[in-house]
């Protein structure tokens, strides 16, 4: 049963399905949204009426803490981790760009370094997790390589979340790693089509996961849950995947671990037919599709080790400044640390990172963050602020 509400009723964490009274003085309109940012004017105009919000569709922002989870302190300091990280990520995308060319050119695959590999990058996530998942490449040449890097990591991450055990992280990770690994056999006229694909091209690229399975199968150096996360990562829990319309727990939990951070990064990210969201706007868009085809409980284990504002989001704080997520915030996800980079004019502002949880008197505290924006609106590249 919806609630009826007053905009100025409206917090983080609930879900607004529309407004407005249906008249033709108030038009409903449809909004559909998880509200994530206490600026509630960028979903719902002021002087709305009536707000219909979802309550089963909304959610507790304490809740988004993982409290049953032990977050353990980084046993490296973030800016003594990140060149680690970053060296680790380089290595893993040449690792990527060498598998997927040899799979294009018929040559004899050579899985050798990419286990070792994973162990160090599960590794390096043990050591400190905000390093890992904050190295990001976004050249667009790179994007198909690039993004089997970062579905490895963000696979690992969320396995952490969900209770694996450290040894099996690693081939989760190799899981994300291989999971494009047929779009090596796609022809790379649909692969870097700057458009909509045709129906037909649509059938072929479908064809990628079954592809990348039929490499993987009889490999001894691949182990059958990596093989069958390959084959079944588009697969989705309400039938309306590829390729074999599999539903519900006939997905493997690799497989739809695969097929959340899959969609997660392709979101945050510049490709040739799509611009990159927010990623604060891409965790929103997969929380309200979580029950439909997705792994409920990944979807918000992932929010959760992401935090409700991921690092590397770009916001404008209440005193009016801007800057990027440096840090989350496990325990109040709405306050994460914030390095400063702009003033209220877009000036450049000495680099700062304040922790928004920090109460008190001065200026620079009790602050909050009144909206997440799009980078590229603005012309800036975030990563740059983050090493």
């Amino acid at each position: 049963m919806l609630l009826t509400l007053k905009p100025s009723e409206l917090k983080p964490g609930m879900f607004v399905v529309s407004y407005g009274a249906g008249t033709f003085d108030d038009p409903l309109v449809a909004v559909e949204r998880l509200i994530l940012s206490r600026d509630v004017a960028r979903y719902v105009p002021a002087e709305a009426g009536v707000v219909q919000v979802d309550p089963e569709r909304s959610v507790d922002v304490a809740e988004l803490a993982p409290e049953e989870r032990q977050v353990p302190q980084p046993l490296t300091a973030l800016r003594d981790e990140l060149p680690v990280a970053a060296r680790l990520y380089g290595r893993t995308v040449a690792l990527v760009r060498t598998i997927m060319e040899a799979v294009r050119a018929g040559r004899p695959l050579d899985l050798f370094q990419a286990a070792p590999l994973m162990e160090e990058m599960a590794e390096s996530l043990a050591r400190n997790e905000t390093a890992a998942v904050t190295v990001r490449l976004r050249r667009l040449d790179d994007y198909t390589f690039a993004h089997c890097a970062n579905v490895a990591v963000l696979a690992m991450l969320l396995g952490r979340f969900l209770g694996f055990p450290e040894e099996d992280l690693p081939q989760l990770g190799l899981a994300g790693l291989l999971h494009d690994l047929g779009k090596a056999r796609i022809p790379e006229s649909i692969l870097n089509k700057p458009g909509k694909l045709s129906e037909a091209e649509m059938e072929v690229m479908r064809r990628h996961p079954l592809e990348g399975y039929l490499v993987l199968k009889d490999r001894a150096d691949v182990a059958p849950e990596v093989a069958r996360a390959v084959l079944e990562h588009h697969e989705r829990t309400d039938g309306a995947g590829y390729p074999y319309h599999l539903a519900g727990q006939d997905i493997s939990l690799f497989s739809q671990i695969i097929g959340v951070v899959d969609v997660y990064d392709a979101l945050i990210s510049d490709t040739v037919y799509r611009h990159a969201v927010p990623p604060a706007a891409a965790l929103s868009q997969l929380y309200n599709l979580r029950s439909k085809g997705f792994c409920t409980e990944c979807v918000d284990m992932l929010v959760k080790a992401l935090g409700i504002y991921p690092v590397g989001s770009f916001v404008r704080l209440s005193s009016g400044d801007y800057g990027v997520v440096a840090e989350g915030n496990p325990k109040e996800p709405l306050h994460p640390k914030v390095r400063l980079v702009f003033d209220a004019r877009m000036r450049p502002k000495r680099a700062v990172i304040l922790d928004l949880a920090r109460r008190g008197p001065d200026p620079d505290q009790g602050l909050s963050v009144q909206e997440c924006l799009n980078p590229a609106q603005y012309k800036i590249d975030v990563s740059r602020f983050l090493l």
